[in-house]
């Protein structure tokens, strides 16, 4: 029930940082690094194994920091966590999210992906 949790607070936490978020994934795209950016959240203290740049920590009244990287597909690909052979259904699936951002996120239950409205007010 936890990870439910953290999910769904993720989406409310990362609220007021949508414009940065929107900032980093477009610049992934238009810098032609990859068609599908990801962002990693991540609310542990291991920093140095998380795949992607670093993008910002959103600090929340939980008193969790969450560090939010971005990466791409491709990225998780090579570092196997997206089996290869799943790369085109889950194509299928991000483009079925144009306006949402799509998140790693990583807790003490794993890693489990989910997206995020890029709207205000539309989790």
């Amino acid at each position: 029930m936890q990870t439910d949790a953290n999910w769904l607070q993720l989406q409310t936490d990362i609220t007021p940082y949508h414009a940065p978020l929107h900032e980093a994934a477009t610049t992934v795209v238009d810098e032609k690094v990859s068609n599908y950016p990801i962002f990693v959240a991540y609310a542990g203290e291991d920093l140095e194994s998380l795949p992607g740049i670093f993008v910002l920590e959103v600090p929340t009244p939980r008193a969790l920091v969450w560090t939010i990287n971005v990466t791409t597909l491709e990225e998780l690909v090579a570092r196997q966590v997206i089996d290869r052979e799943k790369v085109d259904p889950f194509r299928k699936v991000y483009k079925e999210h144009p306006d949402a951002f799509c998140f790693l996120i990583i807790d003490e239950a794993g890693g489990r992906f989910g997206f995020v409205n890029q709207k205000i007010g539309q989790l």
